[in-house]
């Protein structure tokens, strides 16, 4: 796939793009870019009010919640969370959020 970036014959630049952005090792960064992202307009206005940071490490998505009422429900139903994430993101990209 990379020598088609290089390759003198037409390419779709989708390919292109993707064949770089592997090259450069920049997929998990745009991955977790993507994930938080999703996550933010997944939860929407009212927890994102109640959200101090979000952060992903090693497949887990980390969200710092504010108040005590809220993580706690969070948690209760983080799997469901986590499978409307995924289905958002069109992968299986986070196997686990915790609310912290």
């Amino acid at each position: 796939m990379l020598m088609a970036a290089y390759s003198n014959k037409p390419q779709p630049l989708g390919d292109v793009m993707q064949a770089l952005i592997d090259r450069w090792g920049l997929r998990k960064k745009i991955d977790e870019a993507r994930i938080i992202e999703a996550w933010a307009t997944l939860a929407g206005a009212t927890i994102n009010g109640v959200t101090d940071k979000a952060w992903v490490k090693g497949g887990r998505l980390y969200v710092r919640i504010r108040s005590a009422a809220w993580r706690h429900e969070l948690h209760l139903r983080r799997q469901a969370w986590r499978a409307r994430l995924n289905d958002q993101l069109g992968e299986n990209l986070v196997q686990e959020i915790v609310f912290c």
